[in-house]
């Protein structure tokens, strides 16, 4: 495959069994928002040659499925003209039975769902103490070590109790390779950031749009829950319409700290500026939770320059997009990049 005057080059490596470098497709989903990161990887119809520890391996009349299973280790590079970079890397969830041969595949985070359900009571725990226990043997990253009181886990896997950590006090747990994350959406600080020129290396198609502050307005109802109790406190506020959402706090803030953490959520939220996604080329290497600096040139004043949150990335390698990242961004972190 060629894309513009780039060759692409490709590289996945299942376990220490086999290793090889072509593919009909690969779509690789990442996002701050669904815990999980997939990979797809749709195998050529005529799949025959592998590399087996550097050795040139043939698996002409072999039946795949006797040698890579569901569960085994799996990674993806890519990159152009020789170079490659770690693209994704987990486990294979589901071999398809089907020509040509899809692989569906998950990050660590599968071996959360997998995990033998727990059943744990705490007096008062944070949140750190709490994903260590969940994923002992991980690095794990915290943002603020929120301190969530009372919290029972009655005969649930890490992953629900994370699905109820992001639905009840709207903490987001995430894997960066073999480190868990977590945190507030508004106190994720991006690792990376990458510079888009509008005329010069984003790629057309996408659906990024320009926004005005009055666009945007809506009516927010902000939640915090009490250490140790069923009782909330709640501050609503913003302009009544047609667009509601509910945010929940962090635990066991008053009505005052409430009021201070939600408008400062809400102002991230409403801006002049761009939202949707965008798309651009393998290089530079996107990630969900990166920033992406975008320089508008058709506007000398910069106005509609910014540095932007992007939550989502979709890669796509195949004969019809080459190498293609969707970038999805949902709030500003600054104005006037440039600047």
């Amino acid at each position: 495959m060629r894309c513009l005057y780039f060759n692409i080059n490709l590289r996945i490596g299942i376990s220490d069994k086999i290793q090889f470098t072509k593919s009909e497709s690969i779509t690789i989903k990442s996002s701050v928002e669904t815990f999980t990161d997939t990979a797809t990887i749709k195998l050529p119809r005529e799949f025959k040659q592998a590399t087996k520890k550097g050795e040139s391996f043939s698996i002409a009349g072999k039946r795949l499925l006797d040698i890579i299973q569901v569960g085994d280790a799996i990674k993806i590079e890519a990159g152009y003209n020789g170079n490659y970079s770690l693209e994704f890397e987990g486990y294979i969830t589901k071999i398809g039975a089907e020509v040509p041969i899809i692989l569906d595949c998950e990050d660590e985070m599968w071996k959360m769902k997998k995990t033998k359900p727990i059943k744990r009571l705490y007096s008062s725990v944070g949140l750190k103490k709490l994903l260590q226990d969940l994923a002992p043997g991980y690095e794990v990253k915290v943002i603020d070590d929120i301190p969530l009181g009372k919290f029972a886990i009655n005969n649930s896997t890490p992953y629900k109790v994370f699905e109820y950590l992001k639905q009840n006090y709207g903490i987001r747990c995430f894997f960066k390779g073999k480190v868990l994350h977590a945190g507030m959406p508004i106190n994720l600080k991006p690792e990376n950031k990458h510079i888009f020129n509008l005329n010069r290396n984003v790629r057309k198609g996408g659906d990024l749009v320009y926004e005005t502050k009055e666009g945007r307005k809506c009516w927010v109802k902000a939640i915090s829950k009490q250490k140790g109790t069923s009782k909330q406190v709640i501050y609503e506020f913003g302009e009544q319409g047609e667009n509601e959402i509910t945010l929940h706090g962090p635990v066991g803030l008053n009505k005052e700290a409430l009021k201070k953490w939600a408008e400062s959520y809400y102002n991230s939220m409403i801006y002049d500026g761009y939202s949707g996604s965008f798309d651009s080329w393998g290089d530079p290497q996107t990630k969900a939770g990166d920033s992406a600096e975008i320089i508008d040139p058709n506007y000398p004043d910069k106005h509609r320059d910014g540095i932007f949150y992007i939550s989502e990335v979709v890669i796509d390698i195949n004969a019809n997009d080459g190498f293609k990242r969707k970038n999805t961004i949902t709030f500003k972190i600054k104005d006037n990049a440039i600047n």
